[in-house]
């Protein structure tokens, strides 16, 4: 069951993005890859979409979820703060600092690599969240943090038993 607020539901605020935007049911069914009668049934309320029609309908007319489930009237996300507002931006930004400082005192490039690798990542996601709060979720970033930090782990490793083999 969907949450309701002003009274306005799923099947109304569908209904009027696509009158808003000059669509007909027969053009939006179509660019979803569904029916117009399946269309017709989710505007006039008999039945209820799935997640992924959802997904697609925030997607086409560019709104949130919240504001087609009818639970916000804002049609895009409250803006995030920007980094330089945000004080804890500025001690993340020093303490990675201190961090690349000690590594320059290792002497060790691979290490000091592995770790702008392995950091860079995390660093690109949360940009991509702060310019983009509605940015899509990708698989391939998780996948190429865990190898970043595979090679990190591993070069940190080595680098820690390679003085007791020269001993």
């Amino acid at each position: 069951m969907f949450v309701k607020n002003d009274s306005r539901d799923f099947s109304e605020v569908l209904a009027s993005l696509r009158r808003e935007t000059g669509r007909s049911q027969r053009k939006v069914a179509s660019d979803f890859g569904v029916s117009q009668a399946l269309l017709s049934h989710y505007e006039n309320g008999a039945r209820e979409p799935k997640n992924d029609f959802i997904l697609w309908a925030c997607d086409y007319f560019d709104v949130t979820a919240d504001y087609l489930l009818g639970r916000d009237s804002e049609r895009k996300p409250k803006s995030l703060p920007t980094p330089q507002d945000c004080e804890d931006t500025l001690r993340l930004i020093s303490a990675i600092n201190k961090v690349f400082d000690m590594l320059k005192d290792f002497g060790d490039p691979e290490l000091y690599t592995a770790v702008v690798n392995y950091l860079a990542i995390p660093a690109e996601n949360i940009t991509v969240l702060l310019n983009d709060p509605a940015a899509k979720y990708e698989p391939s970033r998780d996948a190429k943090l865990k190898l970043a930090e595979s090679v990190f782990v591993t070069r940190a490793r080595r680098l820690r038993t390679e003085p007791e083999k020269n001993d």
